[in-house]
């Protein structure tokens, strides 16, 4: 999922680990009324205070994070801070301290008021230090098990009197007591980058508020008590194995989590080929190793949210990656709107502003405002949606979660509009130059998740990466390490409930003809399914027979799978290396909007060169995808000519070449319109304004009389349109099965559920009491609907 532009191909972020010190809480200062403490990275905190005498204690903790203070915390009988007002007789405070990459000093200061309430900023004038306090700890034995967490725990009592009339003799440390205890955090967790916690915090907040619809007594509707969650009934081991419906990365993931453990299933794949949306096309007529482009996914941020992909390339699989460019290594991508071709290079030379070189401003027979066009069309993707990421880095997460929430029914049109007060003209010519055509119809909060993958204001330096062959080489390895094999043209037709919900009956085509009463048609019936079927796709399935809740046969109709088209080309030579160009992308109007240049080979077949001679030469979504796509109707058609003149056309005008050369080196072409892919329907979703709230809970909940019917591929994700969507997906569906039905498991004397989180891993988008809990409410809400229907 890519908002492509001439300026956001020049940034990017890159991954940001943090590493987990072997270093132990300790005391840095203890003194009168002064503590202070150093806690490394990857511990968590929490503080209690316990007072004899809550009329006239304060306590303050003040938390130091690199040098700068980012907390300053107040517990107080009768005072009141930014934070809340917290009562000493009996509280306790928790301190979350997130893991982060440099120790969190937690300062501890005592005192004690002259008056029945103490304000922060009276400490001086109305109160007085305590006068000793004595500190008592202990940590984790050394006999402890080893997989036992390491902890410390600090005692500190004080004693209320001010240094003027002291107690002689033993002094009273039993008037307060402050408790920390700090335990250490996963080693291996890393620090999620922003991007990655805002996009799985917005499908965290669309389940809970989900899930507080049938718990909470007040809603309208049934309600499920919150009080525990109950395991599902027995029931007796199935004989029929699980069908996972599409041999895509999700598809696959999820073969190869069954089969570690042990659960017998079959893999059905509609298509003639395997892997869904990682398709890599080698052109045939002048091969090469390197003579490829990526159809589908073709490039990988190394950031949090895509670690379960580089797991699965680099850990499970053992395939290379390589670096992949963003930005040309030269200075000289081309950018052409408005009828007009200009390089980097001159553009950074020019005062674009004062030049206006594509002639867009009312002056220049545009329709641009100048005071608008003074800003420059960067002011939308740096400035107003800058302000929207900048709130990750000025204040905390949830805060600044909750701002950008304020703004989740808005497209982007109507924030610009109605917000920024933005006449249409800016906005048309924003969208021109730094998005896709119509995408600014899409949701807003969707827009900023996107940019965050590439502009996190808190990761800098991009890592980017490719795979060495095409994208295609991780679901072959795939294939690799599974012992059942995708089976092929077996288009699923009809998914029913069968056997009173005890089992699911898919009905296969096997010939692809569009004329059922001429089709060879087969019946399989499975324990559960997984479908990582497009919603698009299981929308043309017959389900009527099959359960599903009014909010999964909304959300499978309603969610948006964007247009998106790729047009490859093979040349004899890679004749933009001879104009300073090795990697990146062009950016124009023109209707090829796109071009990536290849950041692989090169290979024998074409000597000479710095990298692979063939180019994605147009790349675009939305109505622009639509339109060009509308001339894919099959190599060598008269529609398919004039597509691929259009492409030469524009190839030569946003390069400033003659069209002929560009024809004498003309190899190969290869055009697809994922919209027009019978197995796809759509490129990829896009939640529009409100659909996460009211369509994601639904499709990442079981379906069917007895939840055998699940949901993946990357649309039931909060990742949609990257792999790690698809992966995860996978993770949740294959959890959730398992959640929803014990009996899967072929050694019912161990423990399943563990056996998969040490083989599988935590997901950043679920937490597995979230996810039983999401379960166990679609069962119980499902059994009431079906009652009462």
């Amino acid at each position: 999922m890519i908002i492509s532009s001439y300026k956001s191909v020049l940034r990017g972020q890159c991954n940001a680990f943090f590493q987990v010190t072997m270093s132990r809480p300790k005391i840095l200062a203890a003194s009168g009324n002064h503590v202070k403490l150093e806690v490394p990275s990857g511990w968590f905190t929490t503080l209690s205070v316990v007072s004899r005498k809550p009329y006239n204690q304060l306590v303050t903790c003040d938390f130091v994070v690199q040098g700068d203070a980012k907390n300053h915390f107040i517990v107080n009988k009768y005072g009141q801070n930014s934070q809340t007002m917290r009562d000493l007789d009996s509280t306790e405070d928790i301190l979350p301290i997130i893991p982060q990459n440099e120790p969190v000093v937690i300062d501890i200061n005592v005192y004690f008021s002259t008056k029945g309430s103490v304000k922060e900023d009276a400490l001086k004038n109305d109160s007085y230090k305590s006068s000793r306090l004595n500190i008592l700890g202990t940590q984790k034995p050394a006999n402890a098990p080893k997989d036992f967490p390491d902890y410390n725990t600090y005692l500190i009592f004080v004693e209320d009197a001010p240094p003027t009339i002291q107690v002689q003799g033993a002094p009273e440390y039993d008037d307060s007591l402050i408790t920390i205890n700090i335990i250490q955090g996963l080693a291996t967790a890393p620090k999620p980058d922003t991007s990655s916690q805002a996009i799985a915090q917005t499908g965290k907040e669309a389940i809970n508020n989900f899930l507080n619809q049938y718990t909470d007594p007040s809603k309208p509707g049934p309600t499920i008590p919150d009080t525990d969650i109950k395991p599902p009934p027995p029931q007796p081991a199935s004989p029929y194995p699980v069908g996972i419906l599409g041999a895509g990365v999700s598809g696959l993931y999820a073969a190869m989590m069954l089969q570690s453990l042990g659960i017998k299933y079959e893999i059905m794949e509609g298509s003639g080929r395997t892997g869904g949306r990682l398709y890599t096309h080698y052109f045939p007529k002048n091969p090469g190793k390197y003579q490829y482009y990526d159809v589908g996914a073709m490039r990988y941020p190394e950031t949090t949210f895509m670690t379960r992909t580089f797991d699965l390339a680099r850990k499970r699989l053992g395939i290379n990656m390589i670096p992949y460019i963003r930005s040309d290594v030269g200075d000289d991508p081309f950018f052409n709107f408005n009828g007009r071709t200009v390089t980097r290079a001159q553009s950074n030379a020019a005062n674009l502003v004062k030049d206006d070189l594509f002639k867009v401003t009312e002056k220049n027979d545009g329709n641009v405002p100048e005071v608008w066009f003074n800003r420059g069309s960067g002011y939308f993707w740096d400035t107003i949606l800058g302000q929207l990421r900048d709130n990750f880095k000025n204040y905390p997460f949830a805060q600044a979660f909750e701002m950008l929430k304020e703004w989740e029914e808005h497209s982007v049109t109507s924030y610009l509009m109605l917000i920024h007060k933005v006449p249409y003209p800016v906005i048309k010519w924003w969208e021109s130059v730094e998005s896709r055509t119509g995408l600014f119809d899409q949701s807003l909060t969707e827009t900023v998740l996107a940019s965050l993958v590439f502009m996190d204001p808190n990761v800098k330096n991009p890592n980017w990466f490719c795979f060495d062959g095409g994208s295609e080489v991780v679901h072959k390895a795939m294939v690799e390490r599974l012992n059942v094999k995708p089976q092929h043209y077996m288009r699923a037709v009809i998914i029913k409930d069968s056997d009173d919900g005890k089992s699911i009956t898919v009905t296969f085509n096997t010939e692809r003809n569009p004329r059922p009463q001429t089709q060879t048609r087969t019946e399989k019936k499975y324990s559960n399914v997984i479908s990582t079927m497009s919603l698009a796709c299981l929308r043309m399935v017959d389900l009527d027979n099959l359960y599903l809740s009014y909010g999964q046969r909304n959300a499978i109709r309603q969610l948006m799978y964007t247009p998106s088209i790729k047009i490859g080309l093979q040349f004899k030579k890679p004749w933009w290396e001879d104009l300073n160009i090795v990697g990146g992308q062009s950016s124009t109007d023109r209707p090829i909007r796109d071009v990536v240049y290849p950041s692989y080979g090169p290979d024998d077949s074409h000597p000479g060169s710095q990298k692979s001679n063939c180019m994605i030469a147009a790349y675009n979504g939305m109505q622009d995808a639509q339109r060009l796509g509308g001339l894919m109707k099959g190599r060598d058609t008269p529609e398919e000519k004039v597509l691929l003149d259009i492409v030469m056309r524009d190839l030569a005008a946003l390069h400033n070449q003659p069209v002929d050369k560009l024809w004498d080196l003309y190899e190969d072409y290869y055009p697809w319109d994922f919209y027009r892919d019978e197995f796809q329907l759509g490129a990829f979703c896009q939640f529009g304004p409100g659909q996460f709230q009211y369509t994601y809970p639904y499709v990442t909940q079981p379906a069917s009389k007895d939840q055998r019917f699940h949901f993946a591929g990357d649309a039931t994700s909060t990742f949609h349109g990257w792999v790690a969507g698809a992966l995860n997906s996978a993770w949740r569906a294959v959890l959730g099965m398992l959640l929803a039905h014990p009996e899967l498991n072929p050694n019912p004397g161990e423990d399943i559920i563990a056996k998969f989180k040490r083989e599988w891993g935590d997901s950043e988008e679920w937490d597995q009491r979230d996810l039983a809990k999401h379960v166990y409410v679609g069962r119980e809400v499902g059994k009431i609907n079906r009652q009462n229907s």
